[in-house]
Order: structure tokens, then C-alpha cells, then sequence
């Protein structure tokens, strides 16, 4: 049963790419350090970047040597040690991965940070299930970015406790970043107030809103929907913003203790 599943898995995310963002960390209980690549005779500490069923993108701190180095061995065969603490285990599950090194190359615009790319030889079969099962809930979530539309969650003391939210939020947006008073959410916008000496901000303006939690920091794009200068001199901005498996994880376990 469990072996159909994974290939189910394998061919419905085929080409799918987790992003090891750290809601995916934390979603399947990656282990970062203990991600370990062999590569002929050498040991190499890297930590995940992309994956997917077909292949991984790792990244290590290399120098231009290094990686020049490690560029000789594309196409050879190598193994990845990967380990996740499974929510229902008391140790954590060890993964070894048969691969093929596809590619080694620096990060753009990140010296000394490597990329290396490996095809796996195939996916073994328990990674196969620790992909499935995340990127299925990140499906779920995305079902759940709908129902939760305009459930609109007062930002109170109370509420930021139970969120985790460490009432902190930074928009960014033509190259001016912006400390935000959060005072609303859901999880298709945000209501908050700018500062009084900020320059008024026109609907339609793309920006990117970073959001800090317990959990988690993290992004998500978003517009500006309207803008008002309040008599105080600070702006009432609301701002649309796509789907963040992040918040809406967030609003779900909020919702749920409120039943």
C-alpha cells in the first residue's frame, strides 16, 4: 500500500519543486545538519535548496577553486545522507539517495556559496513519501487560501499570542523598505498603518511583505488596494497578497482553537 502511494506521488509531482523554505523544514522534519554529500572520496556538508522527484539542488560554501574543482566529477555517481524527525518516531528516519552529480556552479550574484546539481538514481522510496506527503499539504492549504478569503483577524494582543505573531512587518517595494503597524489580516490581505513621513502609496503599487512569527519570517507579493492619509499624517493602506503556505497554516490553527 505504502509503495503505491509513494508512486503515485512520484507521478502526480513529478516535476513539483519543494522549496526548503522553513515551513518545508519544519513540514517534514528535515534535520539540515545532517545533509551530507559524498562525492568520490570527499565528505561534503551541504544543505538542501530545491528538490523534486527527479532531481535535488544543493547549496555549500565553496570557493572558486573548490568548485572548479568539483566540476571534474559531473556525471559521476554519488550518495546524499539526508534525516527527518518524523512527527510519530523517536529517532530521526535516515535517507541515503543513489545519485548522479549534474552540475556543479556558483550561486549568481553569491560569491563563495555553491550550487550543485544531482539526478536521482531513482528517488528512494521514503523521500519519495516525505515529498508526497508535503506537497499534498501544501495542496490542501491552497484549497484552504480560498475558503479562509475576507476572514478578516483583528491583529489584538490576544490574537498575536495565539498567531505568534512578534508583531513586527517590513513592506518592500521600489528598492524602500517600510516598517508596517499590522493592525488587521487574512489571508488574501493585510490592513496596516505606514509612517506619517512616508511617500503615499497609489493602488496598483507591487510590494513585498515580509512577516515575522514564532514559527516562521517569511514573504509574500502583494498590491496596494488603497491608501489613505489619516489627519494624524499616517497612511490606512490595505494590500492584497497571493497564497503564503505560511499564513494560511497560521489561520488554520488559529481558526481551529477558536471552535
Amino acid at each position: 500500500m505504502q509503495k503505491q502511494a509513494t508512486l503515485n506521488y512520484e507521478e502526480q509531482y513529478a516535476d513539483t519543486v519543494v522549496q526548503w523554505n522553513a515551513f518545508a523544514v519544519q513540514a517534514t522534519g528535515l534535520a539540515q545538519g545532517q545533509t551530507l554529500l559524498k562525492v568520490d572520496t570527499y565528505n561534503l556538508a551541504c544543505v538542501p535548496y530545491q528538490f523534486t522527484m527527479r532531481r535535488a539542488v544543493l547549496v555549500g560554501s565553496f570557493s572558486k577553486d573548490e568548485i572548479a574543482f568539483f566540476q571534474r566529477f559531473k556525471n559521476s555517481v554519488a550518495g546524499l545522507s539526508l534525516a527527518f524527525q518524523r512527527p510519530d518516531a523517536r529517532e530521526p528516519m535516515k535517507v541515503f539517495c543513489r545519485c548522479q552529480v549534474a552540475g556543479v556552479g556558483m550561486m549568481k550574484d553569491r560569491e563563495g556559496v555553491a550550487l550543485i546539481v544531482l539526478d536521482w538514481k531513482p528517488i528512494p522510496p521514503d523521500l519519495a513519501e516525505v515529498l508526497g506527503e508535503y506537497l499534498s499539504l501544501v495542496d490542501r492549504l491552497k484549497v484552504e487560501f480560498g475558503d479562509f478569503r475576507d476572514r478578516r483577524v483583528a491583529v489584538t494582543p490576544a490574537s498575536a499570542k495565539s498567531l505568534g505573531f512578534n508583531n513586527y512587518a517590513v513592506m518592500s517595494s521600489g528598492g524602500v523598505q517600510t516598517k508596517l503597524a499590522l493592525f488587521a489580516l487574512a489571508a488574501n490581505y493585510l490592513e496596516f498603518l505606514v509612517p506619517m513621513r512616508s511617500a503615499d502609496l497609489a493602488p496598483g503599487t507591487e510590494a513585498v511583505f515580509s512577516l515575522y512569527f514564532l514559527s516562521y519570517r517569511f514573504a509574500v507579493q502583494g498590491r496596494i488596494e488603497s491608501a489613505e492619509r489619516l489627519p494624524t499624517g499616517v497612511q490606512r493602506v490595505r494590500a492584497s497578497i497571493g497564497f503564503s503556505a505560511e499564513l494560511v497554516h497560521l489561520l488554520e490553527g488559529y481558526f481551529s482553537s477558536r471552535r
